[in-house]
């Protein structure tokens, strides 16, 4: 009996000085923490909804993504730098992480505003993305594992030459893109000073406008200085923009560009492809393709 219980003893000793060897023996090649957790969460969501598989850049500057959704209507140019991070560590060559957005979003659904969050690969699992999320409490930290995909990057140039932005508040953004989603599935959008106005038609049945920005009244003899019509579907995707900071600025030119600060995290550029635009790509590539086949 006593030669049991000195074993058991032994047992347990190596098992937890074998766990105390491996803890020791791996290496933290990447960690980026941050009390932003829902902000992260957000941002996930939006690319989530436009792109399948992300492909994160991450290095000594922080983490960025540049990349353009299936279709080719919708690009998305983010980064959260390093130096905004509570605690940001990197000990490699710059990497490359394919991650399922819908997966990702899926481990990061639950967190609530006042969480923590922290992501970290070790050099045991360089193949997997750990998401551990701290309450504010701190009483039910959840630790999560994605899987980390080989994903060719691809470099995009991101559209340049636009003048000032319509600053308008983020919440009214989500709403207008909600109620004319709900009316039809092409919405009108037009500017002219500092203002921007959002309109659709259904046949003629109904109709509804809702103007952004610094509205004044002698804008409407003032002529528009752009029209273009959108999918209100392409629009309807980033309404979760409004989670991630109080004012977005809208510059107009093609493609219609739409800018938040991530938090105190960074900023994400969203370029959206007017209908004109679409049409005249598709057309090209039509034109190309029978080229091609003579």
């Amino acid at each position: 009996m006593l030669c049991t219980v000195k074993l058991k003893f032994i047992n347990n000793f190596n098992l937890k000085f074998l766990f105390l060897i491996l803890n020791i023996s791996m290496t933290i090649i990447f960690k980026a923490k941050t009390p932003e957790a829902y902000h992260i969460k957000i941002m996930i969501e939006i690319l989530a909804n436009n792109i399948k598989t992300g492909c994160f850049e991450v290095d000594e500057d922080g983490i960025s993504l540049c990349m353009m959704d299936q279709h080719r209507k919708t690009l998305i140019n983010l980064i959260l730098n390093a130096e905004n991070f509570a605690l940001y560590k990197f000990e490699s060559d710059k990497m490359y992480l394919g991650i399922n957005l819908n997966h990702l979003h899926k481990m990061l659904k639950s967190i609530k505003k006042k969480d923590s969050i922290e992501l970290f690969i070790d050099d045991a699992s360089p193949t997997e993305l750990n998401i551990r999320v701290i309450p504010k409490e701190n009483n039910r930290t959840t630790t999560s594992t994605v899987k980390i995909q080989n994903i060719q990057n691809l470099v995009i140039d991101v559209p340049t030459g636009y003048g000032k932005p319509i600053t308008v508040v983020s919440s009214d953004y989500s709403k207008m893109t909600k109620e004319l989603n709900s009316i039809s599935n092409i919405i009108n959008v037009s500017a002219k000073n500092h203002s921007i106005k959002f309109a659709c038609d259904a046949g003629s049945i109904l109709k509804r406008a809702v103007s952004l920005g610094d509205y004044e009244e002698d804008d409407d003899d003032t002529k528009d200085t752009y029209a273009q019509e959108f999918y209100s579907e392409q629009l309807c995707r980033i309404t979760k923009i409004s989670g991630l900071s109080t004012n977005i600025k809208i510059y107009i030119g093609k493609p219609l560009m739409l800018s938040s600060n991530i938090g105190g995290l960074g900023k994400i550029d969203v370029y959206i492809k007017s209908k004109e635009q679409i049409e005249s790509e598709i057309s090209i590539d039509q034109e190309v393709d029978s080229f091609d086949s003579d």
